[in-house]
Order: structure tokens, then C-alpha cells, then sequence
């Protein structure tokens, strides 16, 4: 029987960087869909993430932190963070309250105050801060007129969800889902790979050279081993923008590469649940990050 109170849309993810947006994401589905690291730029594209319960469907957009433009490359990824906050329907602003409400944060809320949008506030990290502090940075915007509801969670420890949900969908419109129940993500399966990929790179390299990495997967075919056993074999190319950068990527004797292919093919055995036969290659493309036409290739041209 058509449930006629049912609520679908979408609700936009902003903050400043390493406040536990994919954090949050991937612990509300249960799923692993987002990657995280505590470095800027790890989250590049518009990423659809899909909650549905017995009333609703929330479609959890997760966006880049916003970015002091320095390249192309930044300039495009805050952009895609004002087009998606004009697209959505509800906006969570994410806040880390165990550091403090900043400068970063007051930046954003004045450029959500110029959308005609409900937003919620939304303080997390609550698991490692004080009483005392959460009540002090509450009052730093208990005078706001921006927020319809504060919430405070810890994304690391599922605290409050429930809460967050039932906020969330006081503000959905009423609507059919827009997604089928049983999938979490529109992102295309080689997209997760190339993602994945990168995670693995942002970890260990330096706080630099993370933003000047792209991966690019160059073939991904499925069979079957000798043995019945279903494989999937993956070609992924890691471009970065500097030939010194190159010898970094790679390690000494390629003991940083091989790390990197190790950890992400366990990773991606998990996520598709077969073998993986994993290739990494290093390629140069000088300046791609301010070059529109590399920007268009890598899927960043918004």
C-alpha cells in the first residue's frame, strides 16, 4: 500500500574540512562509501549516498570542504559546493566541536545565509569534548537566526542518529523515492575503485602532493580464475603533475607503491566481494590541477 506521508530529497553535507562528514555518511548507512582522511581535498565530487527507511528516502550529498581557491582544481570544487547547496533541499552544516567553532566555520555559515534553505547544525565529535566546551561553542551561536534545529552527534560513535534522522525529515518534501531501496550510492563501481585508490595514496603521503594526485582506472574486467573463483581485474593509473613527484609515489625499491596496491585491493576484495588482481602505474601530466582539459578528463570539469 502506497505509504502517502512518505518524504524523499536531498540534503547537502558542508563544513570545513576534517569535521566527520564521510565519517558520519558511511557509519548512518553501514557502509563503507565514502573515503576519509584528515586532509583537505580527500572528498572531490558530488557524491549521492542513500538512506531509506519505512517513511522516507534521504539522499546524503557529501561535498568537498570548502577551499581557499589556489588553482583550478579549487576553484571548480567550490563551485560544485554552491551548486549543490542551491540543489538540495535541506543543508547539514557539519561543525567539529571538540576544536572549537572558527573563523572556517562563521565563513560558511555567511555563505549559507544567502540560500533560502533549512539548515541544521549539526556539532559533532561530542564523544571527545568536554561539558564545558560543547556548552561554550553552543553559545557562540545560540543568537543565530540561520539554524532551524542544533543537533549534536559523534559520527565516530553513532550517537544521536536517530536524532539527526527524525530533524532531517521534518523538512523533506513530500514524495516517491527517487532511488530503488536496495541500492546506498549512484556512484558507478570504478568510480568507488579510483577512490579507494586515492585514499590509500592520501594516507601516506605528504600534506602537499595529496592534492596534485589523480587516479584514473584504465580497464576493469570481471571473469572467473582456473578455479571457478570469480576476479576482477583492475588497471588504475595514478597521475600526478611533477616528474619529481614521481620517485615519491613510488618508494624506494616501490615499497610505497606496493604498500598502496596491498591495502587498497584488500580493500576492494571486501567492497565487491571477489578476488582482485590489482595494476598500478605512475604517469606524469604536467599542471593537470590548472589545465581545464585534464580537469574535463579526470571528471572535475563542473
Amino acid at each position: 500500500m502506497k505509504n502517502l506521508n512518505f518524504k524523499s530529497g536531498f540534503v547537502a553535507l558542508a563544513g570545513r574540512t576534517n569535521v566527520g562528514k564521510s565519517t558520519l555518511i558511511n557509519n548512518i548507512l553501514g557502509s563503507k562509501i565514502l573515503i576519509t582522511s584528515e586532509k583537505a581535498q580527500t572528498t572531490r565530487n558530488r557524491i549521492n549516498c542513500i538512506y531509506n527507511d519505512d517513511d522516507s528516502q534521504i539522499i546524503f550529498v557529501d561535498i568537498p570542504g570548502f577551499l581557499k581557491p589556489k588553482n583550478l582544481l579549487t576553484e571548480k570544487l567550490n563551485k560544485l559546493i554552491i551548486k549543490t547547496i542551491n540543489d538540495s533541499d535541506v543543508i547539514l552544516v557539519l561543525i567539529d566541536v571538540s576544536s572549537g567553532i572558527g573563523s572556517g566555520d562563521f565563513f560558511i555559515f555567511n555563505k549559507i545565509k544567502e540560500i533560502n534553505k533549512s539548515v541544521i547544525l549539526v556539532a559533532n565529535k561530542i564523544d571527545i569534548a568536554s561539558k564545558e566546551k560543547i556548552e561554550a561553542e553552543m553559545n557562540k551561536v545560540k543568537n543565530m537566526d540561520l539554524f532551524k534545529e542544533i543537533i549534536l552527534i559523534s559520527a565516530l560513535k553513532d550517537k544521536n542518529f536517530d536524532k539527526l534522522i527524525k530533524a532531517v525529515k521534518k523538512y523533506l518534501p513530500a514524495g516517491p523515492a527517487f532511488y530503488p531501496d536496495d541500492i546506498l550510492s549512484d556512484r558507478p563501481i570504478r568510480n568507488i575503485a579510483e577512490d579507494i585508490i586515492r585514499e590509500k595514496l592520501i594516507l601516506k603521503l605528504e600534506d602537499e602532493l595529496p592534492h596534485s594526485v589523480a587516479v584514473e582506472i584504465s580497464s576493469f574486467e570481471e571473469g572467473f580464475t582456473k578455479e571457478n573463483q570469480k576476479i576482477v581485474r583492475i588497471c588504475a593509473i595514478i597521475y600526478i603533475q611533477r616528474k619529481a613527484h614521481k620517485s615519491i609515489i613510488i618508494g624506494k625499491n616501490g615499497a610505497l607503491l606496493k604498500e598502496v596496491g596491498i591495502k587498497a585491493r584488500t580493500e576492494l576484495e571486501e567492497f565487491l566481494g571477489s578476488k582482485v588482481h590489482l595494476e598500478l602505474w605512475v604517469k606524469v601530466k604536467e599542471d593537470w590541477t590548472k589545465d581545464i582539459a585534464a580537469l574535463k578528463d579526470f571528471g572535475y570539469d563542473y
